[in-house]
């Protein structure tokens, strides 16, 4: 509740800081160490995924970034723009998977498919760059767990945070599907092609670990739409796929 509303008044910070510096951006760091050492060993490994088109950002996606990494003092932090999700698609994952990457036309579709390849081959905890942990990760992870997915209010399983061992073999699946998903062609809404929907239907029918999304974890609480997509707010997904493919 007081994140909650510390979040609508620095809304208006951020509003204000956009409208009078619109250029102004914040570079999120590609990487950024531990800073506490553990003192016990965990199935998931201690790292922290994120991504977004560009490392360079608003200010209020920059304090989302620092408010996640004060709650992860021993995680490792990970960003990948773009260009370093492609180049890590393409030296790690396989012509066939690469393939499927490189044919899809929107981002959140192709962020969608690097979260799973990222934690099926290096483990960790991914977070979308707009969500804000509601606890520190060390505490809803226990040292036996292979993974977790999260059940929103709509009773389904989510994607945009998503954690896991290696090699995990629901992330398997879920990478399968998706694959399956992009080479037949036949689904028109990012959500359903690579999102949400796989990881609902996939994680949804296997004996996974299973949280109350609010209770890790809260979308929005800092950030909104404008504030992810200052330049190009037209271009949030949700209208990219009625204007063009999802798969080319």
């Amino acid at each position: 509740m007081l994140l909650q509303l510390l979040g609508n008044v620095l809304k208006i910070i951020f509003l204000l800081d956009l409208w009078l510096r619109p250029r102004k951006r914040y570079r999120i760091p590609a990487v950024s160490r531990a800073w506490l050492r553990a003192r016990t060993e965990k199935s998931i490994p201690r790292i922290f995924w994120q991504t977004n088109g560009s490392a360079d950002v608003t200010l209020s996606l920059y304090v989302n970034y620092l408010l996640n990494r004060l709650l992860t003092p021993t995680f490792e932090y990970r960003f990948f723009d773009d260009e370093a999700c492609a180049q890590f698609i393409k030296h790690n994952c396989g012509r066939e998977i690469h393939q499927c990457y490189s044919r899809l036309q929107i981002g959140a579709a192709r962020a969608d498919l690097w979260r799973v390849l990222v934690l099926l081959h290096e483990g960790g905890i991914y977070l979308d760059i707009d969500a804000t942990f509601s606890w520190p990760p060390e505490w809803f992870l226990s040292a036996d767990q292979d993974e977790l997915f999260l059940r929103d209010p709509d009773r389904r399983l989510t994607n945009y945070c998503l954690a896991a061992a290696p090699g995990n073999g629901t992330i398997v699946a879920i990478r399968d599907r998706i694959a399956e998903n992009i080479t037949t062609n036949t689904l028109k809404s990012v959500f359903d092609m690579t999102g949400p929907t796989v990881v609902n239907i996939v994680a949804g029918a296997a004996p996974v670990t299973i949280e109350t999304a609010k209770l890790v974890c809260r979308q929005g609480q800092l950030t909104q739409k404008r504030f992810q997509y200052p330049d190009r707010l037209k271009g949030y997904w949700a209208k990219e796929q009625v204007e063009g493919p999802i798969v080319k």
